[in-house]
Parts: C-alpha cells; structure tokens; sequence
C-alpha cells in the first residue's frame, strides 16, 4: 500500500470520524474501516473523471444480455472456447451483488480467469470512455491474442491469472473500470512484455491519463495502478482478516487498524490524536503486512 497517495485531507476527514465513534463508544477500526471503503474509496472518482457514454441514448446497450450469456457460459463448468465453439482460451465468470434484477445486472462484473495460479499483485486503470462492453472486448482481445501468439496457448504461463470489467453503471464514479489480477509483481519484467506490447495497443484511447487513486503504485508511465497483495496468510496474522484481492478492503483493514492503535497509544500517554502519529501506525503495518 502506497501511504503517500493518500491526501491529507482524507487522513483529517478520518480522524475526526475516529474520534467521533470513541466518543460514542463504537469500535474505532471498524467505523473508519467502513467510512475509508464505503464513502471514500469507492467513490473516489466521482467529479475526477469526465466520462463519456457509449451512446447518449442510453447506457452500455447489451451488456445485460452479455452477463446472462457469459453466465449461461460460466454455469457449464466448460472452457469459453468449448462452449462458444471458437479459439477462446479460460473460464467465463460473472459477479453479481444478488439476485437477477435489472440493477443486479447492470452492476455486475464480467470476468475471464486463464489459470489458478497464486495472485500476487494487482492492478487496474479507469477509462473515461468505452468503459463497460467495449472495454470488455478490447481487454478480451489484448489477453486472448498474448495467450496465443507469445504463450503457444498455453494460460498457465500467463502473468496474468484473471480480469474484471465494470460495465458502464457499475464503474461510474469508481477508482477503478477494470481489474486485473496478477501471478506475478506487479513490476515484473513479464507483466511489462504483456502491457507494453499487447495491452497498451488496446486501451491507450480509453483510460483516463489524469486519474489518480488512493493508495497504490503506478506500473511505469502508464496510467496503471498497482496494489501490492501481502502473502497468503500474512493479512490474517497482522490485521486478523482477509480482504481477498480487494485493494479497497486491504486499504480499510490497515487504515482502520491504524487509527485503533494510534488512539490507544494517545489515551496511553494523555495526548492529542496527531495526523503524523496515524500514518507512523499505518506504515508499521504495512511494513509487517509485506516483511
């Protein structure tokens, strides 16, 4: 986690949220925890990112249709080239919040996943145009195409284990329109090979230049955004918990956590609760997260 693509406001906002539920006797952590991921992180792009729709008349037209088909795809339990009958390499996912509703549709993720590998890192980028059905198909493209012609269609070798992409709905106001999720560190010589040479050719017109999120590493000169993932296990024995590949619950975990312990330290010790002695916690955290 990158401590210093956190604005200082954000710290101060989160302090006084702190101080607000000991007052009230509420769990520190949690409160903060929850503020930082609900009202911060998720909605860290709004106003920051100047999006244009696809089509003016209406959103992402389609993309409920694809989430049945890909989910029709993903029930079979096949491989998508069996199952669409083409060169297709990987497993066709879909995430939804809950049920079948023209929202839950509207919000849902679309995934390919080409190996179970372990994850290491990760990284995602915002567009602020093509986002939903196009970014989908252009990100399809640029993995299937390096599987093929740089990998003899062999995924497991592939840095890259798996990616999500938002539709148009879901990825407004966000930090991030899609994910991808890493075998490898994020600053790995393979990982560059793929981005330099198949993904940025993809997606160099779509993703927003001007974005920063909170709390992550830029892959080179490119609008990419990293989170480094600690070791399997490591996360539960630090912050008890596990974030499962979500840079935003990792953030939240650790921020919280933070500010649990720099309050206790200022009861301790009679003092103020300072914005320095927060991120002093906070970096000792991430430092043990990734010993």
């Amino acid at each position: 986690m990158n401590l210093k693509t956190i604005p200082s406001e954000v710290w101060q906002r989160l302090r006084n949220v702190a101080l607000k539920a000991k007052r009230n006797g509420r769990s520190v952590r949690r409160v903060v925890d929850n503020t930082f991921y609900q009202h911060i992180y998720s909605q860290w792009g709004k106003g920051k990112v100047n999006y244009t729709h696809n089509i003016d008349t209406k959103m992402d037209p389609g993309w409920e249709t694809l989430v049945r088909e890909w989910n029709i795809i993903q029930d079979t339990g096949r491989s998508m080239g069996k199952v669409i009958k083409d060169h297709s390499i990987g497993y066709a996912g879909v995430q939804k919040d809950s049920g079948w509703s023209d929202e839950a549709l509207r919000m849902a993720r679309l995934w390919e996943h080409y190996n179970d590998n372990i994850m290491q890192d990760r990284f995602q980028f915002v567009v602020n145009m093509g986002g939903g059905m196009v970014l989908f198909n252009r990100m399809r493209r640029a993995c299937q195409t390096y599987i093929i012609e740089q990998l003899q269609r062999d995924p497991r070798k592939f840095v890259v284990s798996g990616w999500k992409v938002f539709g148009e709905s879901a990825a407004i106001g966000r930090c991030d329109s899609c994910v991808v999720y890493l075998t490898c560190k994020y600053d790995d010589p393979k990982l560059k090979n793929f981005i330099n040479t198949y993904l940025v050719k993809h997606i160099k017109d779509l993703w927003d230049t001007n974005f920063i999120p909170l709390g992550m590493y830029q892959i080179g000169s490119y609008p990419l955004w990293a989170m480094r993932m600690p070791r399997p296990g490591k996360e539960w024995q630090v912050l008890g918990e596990k974030s499962g590949g979500s840079a935003g619950g990792l953030m939240s975990a650790i921020i919280g956590e933070a500010f649990e312990r720099a309050i206790h330290a200022a009861d301790q010790s009679g003092r103020e609760l300072y914005l320095f002695e927060i991120k002093k916690e906070a970096q000792k955290i991430v430092n043990q997260l990734y010993l």
